[in-house]
């Protein structure tokens, strides 16, 4: 398979992360092309240039869609390829080997895939991680789409026009649309998911997971709440919001264990980044959220 991976950076500092470096590394044993896409950094540094076979400094405009339109646009003929993989730094990883899940039988069976189908919203592809098979990226609904994604729009409406918008153009066009982690299949959150992150020493984090994670809530986001889950279906990442955001409450000192068994390498470079950044991913937050 001839693969690109395009992946769009941000930093709020204008540097390139070791995580980052990290990433490009992992992607580059996997891909015939890669590109990165940054809209902070304003030169590219030494070891991302011998990764990468192109490097694209571009405003801030249009989010992480205008940055993978500018990657789609650097790689010339996108259509060439047999797939085109879109990532961001939103993420933590590869934090094992990705090629599994690259070639899993969903993926292969897929025309527009990604790591997790969730059903926030609505039923879409998460865009942290996204793919297009020949068979989109020829297609008319693939150029129609990125005519205009890169477009300045209130973050808002790129989550619904772009992000949600990409996988409504994949079903309304009759592709298969899959994810390696499918929401749509799998079993709600149960006792077992989140009895390891409940403790009476800690009542306002804890209630706030319950409270959270009830089935009444609707659908949750299984990529910051179900991580193991995700690791255990061979999804190797660990979105930076479960450490700095930890939307759902979880016992971070939990979240660390596990990543560190899972990897130390990983683990070290992921503590180096929060120490830069001020983000503390193992220090609870128990403020009271709505």
């Amino acid at each position: 398979m001839k693969r690109a991976i395009v992946l769009a950076h941000y930093d709020r500092d204008g540097m390139v992360d070791p995580y980052v470096v990290a990433a490009l590394s992992a992607y580059r044993r996997v891909c015939d092309t890669l590109v990165f896409v940054t809209v902070s950094a304003r030169s590219i540094p030494r070891e991302v240039d011998s990764l990468v076979d192109r490097a694209v400094i571009r405003e801030n405009i249009g989010y992480d869609f205008g940055s993978w339109k500018a990657g789609l646009e650097a790689l010339g003929r996108p259509e060439d390829f047999d797939e085109v993989v879109c990532v961001n730094d939103s993420v933590y990883g590869p934090l094992f080997d990705i090629a599994g899940a690259l070639n899993s039988a969903t993926a292969c069976q897929a025309d527009y895939w990604g790591m997790v189908l969730s059903g926030m919203n609505c039923w879409h592809v998460q865009s942290w991680f996204f793919a297009m098979r020949a068979t989109l990226l020829r297609s008319a609904q693939f150029a129609e789409f990125w005519r205009n994604a890169g477009d300045e729009l209130p973050k808002e409406d790129v989550i619904l026009r772009r992000e949600i918008g990409l996988s409504e153009t994949a079903f309304r066009g009759g592709y298969a649309v899959a994810g390696v982690y499918d929401a749509r299949v799998s079993p709600p959150v149960a006792w077992q998911d989140i009895a390891d992150h409940v403790s009476l020493a800690e009542p306002a984090r804890t209630w706030r997971l319950i409270r959270r994670t009830r089935p009444r809530r609707g659908h949750l986001n299984p990529s910051e709440l179900l991580y193991r889950r995700l690791w255990a279906a061979g999804i190797p990442f660990l979105k930076r919001r479960v450490l700095h955001t930890n939307h759902y409450g979880l016992d971070l000192k939990r979240v660390e264990a596990d990543l560190e068994r899972l990897s130390p390498e990983w683990h070290a470079v992921i503590a180096a980044h929060g120490h830069r950044t001020g983000e503390n991913a193992w220090q609870q937050r128990d403020e009271t959220l709505p």
